[in-house]
């Protein structure tokens, strides 16, 4: 939960940060080896040339980790828009798929449909004459035929 916190904060920061803060540190280093000059405040000196020269490092690095963050968002929203096509044309590919699904399953459907009536108007024919008819076997024939004319 700390570290999700600590990303969220540096995260919303903005990248020029960085640099006012380790421009402004090594102004106060330059101030701190002024006053080091004076007796007087020569311990504060002391204590903030280290602490100054730290935040320099500091915000060095972290100037650092924002450029790499910034080059990372820029792929990472290069990548969402290029899924956010291959989406699209998946749909598409999709919606032209079912469609030539149900273009064939009609297809498919009407053809057994006519072919069970011929079959059904011939069979009547050869129970009144009661020998096989030509007309029989060019039913079967067509009955085995692939509608749509494509071979799987």
């Amino acid at each position: 939960m700390f570290s999700w916190l600590i990303t969220q904060i540096l995260g919303n920061l903005p990248t020029w940060l960085w640099p006012a803060l380790a421009g402004a540190a090594g102004a106060v280093y330059f101030l701190a080896h002024l006053i080091s000059n004076f007796p007087n405040l020569k311990a504060y000196a002391f204590f903030i040339k280290p602490v100054s020269f730290a935040v320099i490092i500091f915000s060095v690095f972290m100037y650092g980790g924002a450029g790499v963050t910034a080059i990372l968002q820029a792929q990472l929203k290069e990548q969402e828009g290029k899924i956010a096509v291959a989406q699209q044309a998946s749909k598409d590919t999709n919606k032209a798929v079912k469609t030539k699904i149900i273009h064939d399953t009609k297809v498919i459907h009407d053809t057994r449909v006519v072919i069970q009536k011929e079959i059904q108007h011939d069979a009547a024919k050869m129970d009144a004459d009661c020998k096989l008819d030509p007309l029989a076997i060019k039913d079967l024939n067509d009955a085995a035929k692939n509608p749509l004319g494509t071979s799987k």
